[in-house]
């Protein structure tokens, strides 16, 4: 061979090998269903539509479909059947770890005007979003700055959500407690499923609905649903916001892989079918957690404290021929956090050095759902689960010989069973109906005791052990009255068994699709919501006759809010839309004190208990307007900038209309971020940058009287002036840096955020320090970084 052919040769090669580099691909398919019956729809085209050339195919009788040698990257995929909206999700992430999976669910329509874009694929059974309502999904809870993971963190990205503190997911929804929130996994209501739920509060006791972090692992995600106000018929006991999650089902025809570590934790993940030719599948995550890292080897400061935890979940799928499809799914999780003060006084800086304090707190959930269409009509879910939740807390005190006195101890546990189950029948191709029920058994068995000093005895907070049955019946009419109106109206019926308390709860929105780019809808409910354990279950410290009063509270009744929402929506383009909402809440039935001198109100509760006699008779109210612009990942950048200015008002006993805690007044939220790709021998490579940024008004609180905090040696709040007293603004950038590789046999994703990028110093709370004998201001945390590495293949 001349050396002139083999250059020309050599050539040839240079140039095929990066054309080959570049044809790394991988399986897109899925099934495309009914969302209201569940039956398959066959003959559904299915697409991509910015591959050249086109990829497309064709559901088969079952619904499913196929799409082979798809480049990886991102894609517009699209779906359309007649007689239905056409569907796209137009930042759909292929990578070579693992298929792309998806399950499509597609809505009737009375004409083919409109077209429903997401930003991934919808889970049953809801196919459009409610008013006041945001899909999330996976990919964005991974690429959004510093998340950690979390659904919650992800949360206060979106308009009318603010974060209460860093060192946790505590969240306020349109100005209402982060106690307002409901947690559901799979269609059924579940205790508090984080971790260290006294992360971030005032007195370090555990909060009723978040935590340090989601014992749910992005592993085992599936797209789900995050709502803020009048919600629908099938969501009840709750006045604030709820998450709806869903677990994804495992690869049932492949065995695939997920490797996580970083500097919070360690997590494995595994899928794939229980046999060969099996349409089982099983998806399970293991996480534990290296907190440590960041004290040991970076110095971040969590308080002195040494913070463990680990979790483990599961999802397993049994489709069948006739019977329907039957999963069994758990989660659980146990951690603590351990502060151990110097046996050296010298060291003692603040009051909480000279302190022993140890939390611990356990979680856990396993359940199953059926879910089977009946016929072509009418489809049936059903979903039974159990869930606890244990948590202790100790404080014990340095005397100055260094001897230990317990001042403080906490015990709680909850134990939930439920079943739920809702049928679901096409009254015509306009109208359907949805009717079902919650019914759930709940147990607790809490105490809490608190001495004021050395040698004194603890005195009983909370002391009791009780059942009762929350009873929710629920029916639900959609009715497509126009080819552009439709309406909804359903009950929510709501009754709590422990003292009898109920409510009938009407609910109602009207959406009229004004083009197809615009929309405008209306949305009207009444909401209710049972009262914290550690309100029902509180001693009165004395009565006339000088006795402790325990349970007095026992009898009080749901706190109620009507919620009304106008909105505006606005597609802009395929990938772009602007909303707008104005939304006005009026609470009533609130618990306020039976003094008619205090200014206290349930509305207020985080964390703690309370030591008042309270009555059904405060009011509250919040209000506001909330604008979102978004653009999902599409030309390698996406973002999304909300904004909201809203008030948070509530009314005690004593007649003042104050400022509740969480009233910011304004919240503004920046989220965005650009792809960078290139290729390099048989790799792919893509740089994310990601921010995320936040300035809210400061929360609420009450001024101290420092001189009766000294001589009570404790924190003494001015209760006449409460929540009259505005932190200041806080500011906070987040950073993510990614690097994302894809070969021909896994996919590698290299991620370093950082949490307070600028190390902005935002106040947290302020509180009278007995061993500085002053009020200091405790401040939220600093920067943190956190470098994970994840493989998939």
């Amino acid at each position: 061979m001349s050396l002139k052919q083999s250059f020309l040769i050599g050539l040839a090669l240079l140039l095929i090998l990066p054309a080959y580099s570049q044809n790394i691909t991988q399986t897109i398919r899925g099934r495309v269903i009914d969302s209201e019956t569940l039956q398959p729809l066959e003959g559904t085209s299915v697409y991509l539509r910015d591959t050249d050339p086109p990829l497309g195919a064709t559901t088969d009788t079952q619904g499913n479909f196929l799409l082979e040698n798809v480049p990886i990257g991102r894609h517009i995929l699209k779906t359309s059947y007649v007689g239905y909206q056409s569907y796209t999700i137009p930042d759909l992430l292929v990578q070579s770890g693992k298929e792309t999976v998806l399950e499509i669910t597609l809505t009737p329509s009375a004409q083919n005007l409109n077209e429903v874009v997401v930003e991934e694929q919808r889970t049953p059974p809801e196919a459009i979003e409610p008013l006041s309502s945001r899909s999330f999904t996976v990919e964005e809870t991974r690429r959004y700055a510093a998340t950690f993971f979390d659904p919650a963190r992800l949360a206060t990205s979106f308009p009318g959500v603010v974060g209460v503190n860093d060192q946790a997911n505590h969240i306020s929804v349109r100005g209402n407690s982060p106690n307002s929130l409901l947690w559901r996994l799979e269609g059924i209501d579940i205790v508090n499923p984080n971790h260290l739920s006294n992360a971030g509060t005032f007195s370090d006791r555990r909060a009723s609905s978040s935590g340090s972090q989601s014992i749910l692992s992005t592993q085992m995600l599936d797209n789900s649903h995050f709502l803020t106000g009048a919600f629908p018929a099938q969501y009840g006991n709750a006045i604030g916001g709820a998450f709806d999650i869903r677990l994804r089902r495992g690869n049932n025809q492949q065995r695939e892989y997920t490797v996580q570590a970083g500097l919070i934790g360690l997590e494995f993940a595994a899928e794939g079918p229980f046999a060969e030719n099996s349409a089982s599948s099983y998806l399970v995550n293991y996480r534990y957690s290296t907190v440590g890292l960041l004290t040991n080897v970076l110095g971040i400061d969590f308080g002195g404290e040494q913070i463990t935890f680990q979790d483990l979940s599961f999802n397993l799928t049994f489709p069948t021929q006739k019977a329907g499809t039957f999963t069994v799914f758990g989660i659980g999780g146990t951690g603590s956090n351990v502060f151990n003060a110097s046996r050296d006084s010298s060291a003692w800086e603040t009051q909480k050095d000279r302190y022993d304090i140890t939390f611990g707190n356990d979680m856990g959930a396993v359940g199953a759902t059926h879910t089977i269409s009946l016929n072509e009509r009418t489809s049936l879910k059903s979903v039974v689960a159990a869930s606890a939740l244990s948590s202790e807390r100790f404080g014990d005190i340095l005397t100055e010989d260094y001897a230990t006195q317990r001042l403080e101890e906490d015990q709680y546990q909850e134990v939930r069973l439920s079943i739920t189950s809702a049928i679901t029948h096409k009254l015509s191709e306009r109208r359907s109906i949805t009717g079902g029920f919650f019914l759930t058994y709940m147990n607790y068995d809490l105490s809490s005791n608190e001495g004021d000093s050395i040698g004194n005895t603890p005195q009983t907070l909370i002391s009791g052990e009780g059942d009762g049955l929350l009873i929710q019946p629920y029916v639900q009419h959609k009715w497509q009255l126009t080819d552009r109106l439709s309406w909804q109206a359903g009950l929510h019926y709501t009754h709590f068994s422990l003292n009898g308390s109920q409510s009938l709860e009407p609910r109602t929105q009207v959406q009229w699709t004004v083009s197809p780019q615009q929309s405008v809808r209306l949305a009207y409910g009444l909401h209710s919501q049972m009262q914290l354990p550690g309100v029902y279950f509180s001693t009165i410290p004395t009565d006339v006759l000088g006795a402790p009063r325990p349970q007095a509270n026992l009898n009080l009744g749901l706190t109620k809010a009507h919620h009304y929402v106008l909105g505006y929506d606005y597609q802009v383009s395929e990938t772009s839309r602007i909303r707008t909402e104005a939304y006005y809440q009026s609470l009533f039935n609130v618990p306020i004190s039976t003094n008619s001198s205090s200014s206290f109100s349930t509305l207020n509760l985080f964390e703690g208990f309370v030591d008042e006699a309270l009555v059904n008779e405060g009011t509250g109210k919040n209000y506001g307007i909330e604008l979102t612009a978004e653009k999902s990942l599409s030309d390698s950048y996406y973002f999304l900038l909300s904004s909201s200015i809203y008030e948070s008002k509530y009314t005690g006993a004593d007649g003042i209309q104050r400022d509740t805690r969480f009233n910011g007044n304004y919240a503004v939220s920046f989220t965005g971020g650009k792809e960078f790709l290139w290729q390099h021998s048989e790799k792919q490579r893509v740089i994310g940058i990601n921010l995320r940024a936040n300035y809210l008004g400061g929360l609420r609180t009450t001024p101290i009287d420092a001189a009766a905090s000294q001589a009570s040696q404790t924190t003494v709040f001015q209760d006449d002036l409460a929540y009259s007293q505005q932190l200041p603004a806080y500011f906070k950038i987040d950073l993510r840096i990614s690097l994302r590789k894809n070969t021909d046999r896994f996919t590698s994703v290299w991620s370093l955020d950082l949490q307070n990028a600028l190390n902005q110093q935002n106040v947290a709370f302020q509180y009278y320090d007995v061993l500085q004998q002053k009020v200091v201001t405790k401040y939220q945390l600093g920067l943190i970084p956190v470098l994970t590495y994840r493989i998939e293949f």
